[in-house]
């Protein structure tokens, strides 16, 4: 690590001559874009402020990186972040002058801001309950880990096609989405690994090809060395639209990659020394127990410890929040922020009385799972952005409060602002991608909508697309799918299976 603090360091001036450059308008929106991405940071539309990602590895937010989180934010007048699905953090409206500062503060904390975005391997994703939850096969974090930092060690050594996404799994609930990253690792009871390549959201979604069955915990960076290489290999550098591992799928074949991975994996083995032995550290703390568990609390493994789930709407975290988070929990023995990749966040290894303080001080967030619904930053603030994704979230979130409906009755949807898929709409039980739609030949505002799509490893399945809607229809469609729901007295996803007719019907009222 101290090596590669030093390596990135020694390249923060020339970044920061850059920005200069750009924010002179010296440099074209594309280049820059082309440039700083590799350092985690894009220039926000309008070009005069920015937004800087923080890689928190694995989801994991101590208490040191949390009030480095809050000093920054405070000492550069930075008032907006958002929680992203590659669990990640955003700094947003970032002045140039406050980027390279931040950037080598960051290093010094451990947080890596190189390879946030750009043409390299991403923040490396894990389950958010990983190591404290009761129904796991055995605590992933460790393997992830190391898998993150081997990734990070080269860095800046290979030159890769395109962005690079590994996950493990501790769970079937599939909530890093494993089994359709470029990497993926599910954790099995037996203690090894089922291991997935080539998937991605985005234009063209794939589900992963496995390439290893039961393998050895001790094996896995065998694994990202042959996805690595092999990307390299057989990506496509000259044809951006398609230089994702997903693509690998139509130019190897299925039975392609996995030959051709599977005798990679081999070669390494004898030739490499990559056997990872990861270390734990169990928690000691303890508890009284606490019996009827409220709204939101979760009983981790260890006895007598607690975890508190917080939903920031549309994933939108001010300072002033972060701020409150570390008053809470400053004092509290072993206690961290997790991030998932859908926004949330859980506040861990809490006793009964710790987590009802957490729970007094996070109760503005999502109050139904329907809330608790997924939006990219969108088009207000990323360049590239078609449709304003998040504030069409918050709009509607508003517009449903007064109808006040029961938990079940709307289901958690996905909404992304282009097809890059930021939101992960393709995995929803409706998800919506910012699209145009022609009215009398003109242009309005709308989303691509898709439905049935499905997450967990029982049944995971991309949402098929139904149609287009126009954004000033969204929130009447919700409005009244809400209405019929309860007046039947089910929840969503029941209606939605018994009243097919009456689904398909409101679909082709607003599509």
């Amino acid at each position: 690590m101290d090596q590669l603090r030093e390596e990135l360091l020694k390249e923060l001036p020339e970044f920061e001559r850059k920005t200069q450059l750009f924010y002179q308008k010296e440099i074209s929106i594309k280049d820059y874009k082309g440039y700083s991405g590799g350092f985690g940071s894009y220039a926000q539309r309008g070009g005069s402020t920015f937004m800087l990602r923080l890689r928190m590895n694995q989801g994991r937010i101590t208490k040191e990186k949390l009030k480095f989180l809050v000093e920054q934010c405070e000492k550069y007048d930075i008032e907006r972040t958002h929680c992203t699905t590659c669990q990640t953090v955003q700094l947003h409206d970032v002045k140039p002058e406050a980027l390279t500062p931040i950037m080598k503060e960051a290093l010094e904390k451990g947080i890596i801001t190189r390879g946030g975005g750009g043409d390299f391997p991403r923040n490396v994703m894990c389950s958010p309950l990983s190591g404290i939850d009761p129904e796991e096969p055995f605590d992933v974090y460790p393997y992830a880990k190391q898998a993150g930092e081997y990734l990070l060690s080269i860095i800046n050594k290979y030159s890769l096609p395109r962005k690079l996404k590994v996950a493990f799994s501790n769970s079937k609930a599939n909530e890093t989405h494993a089994n359709f990253r470029d990497l993926g690792f599910i954790a099995n009871e037996d203690h090894t690994f089922d291991v997935y390549c080539c998937g991605g959201l985005g234009n063209n979604p794939r589900m992963g090809v496995k390439v290893g069955d039961h393998i050895n915990p001790k094996d896995i960076l065998y694994y990202v060395n042959t996805m690595v290489l092999l990307f390299m290999e057989h990506g496509n550098y000259t044809n951006r639209a398609k230089a994702r591992t997903r693509y690998l799928q139509e130019t190897l074949g299925i039975d392609g990659i996995q030959k051709e991975f599977k005798e990679k994996v081999e070669r390494a083995m004898k030739n490499l020394d990559h056997d990872v032995s990861p270390v734990s550290n169990p928690i000691s703390k303890t508890g009284p127990l606490w019996n009827d568990l409220p709204k939101r609390v979760i009983a981790q493994k260890q006895k007598g410890l607690y975890a508190v789930y917080y939903h920031p709407l549309c994933g939108n975290m001010t300072t002033a929040k972060w701020k409150e988070l570390w008053d809470v929990i400053e004092n509290m023995e072993d206690v961290e922020i997790r991030l998932s990749p859908q926004e949330d966040l859980y506040i861990v290894n809490l006793t009964e009385k710790e987590a009802r303080e957490v729970l007094s001080h996070t109760d503005d967030g999502a109050r139904t799972q329907f809330e608790a619904s997924v939006s990219c930053i969108g088009a207000a603030t990323c360049q590239i952005g078609l449709r304003d994704s998040n504030n069409v979230l918050k709009a509607l979130i508003e517009a449903l409060r007064p109808y006040d409906f029961e938990e079940g009755v709307l289901p958690k949807i996905y909404i992304s602002g282009c097809p890059s898929s930021c939101g992960a709409n393709q995995i929803g039980a409706i998800g919506l991608q910012g699209f145009t739609k022609l009215v009398d030949k003109k242009p309005y505002p709308a989303f691509k909508m898709t439905v049935q799509g499905q997450a967990s490893m029982d049944a995971t399945q991309f949402g098929k697309e139904v149609g287009l809607i126009l954004q000033d229809d969204i929130n009447a469609f919700f409005i009244e799918l809400g209405q019929k729901v309860t007046r039947a007295h089910q929840t969503f996803d029941l209606w939605q299976k018994e009243n097919a007719d009456q689904w398909q019907a409101l679909l082709e009222k607003y599509l």
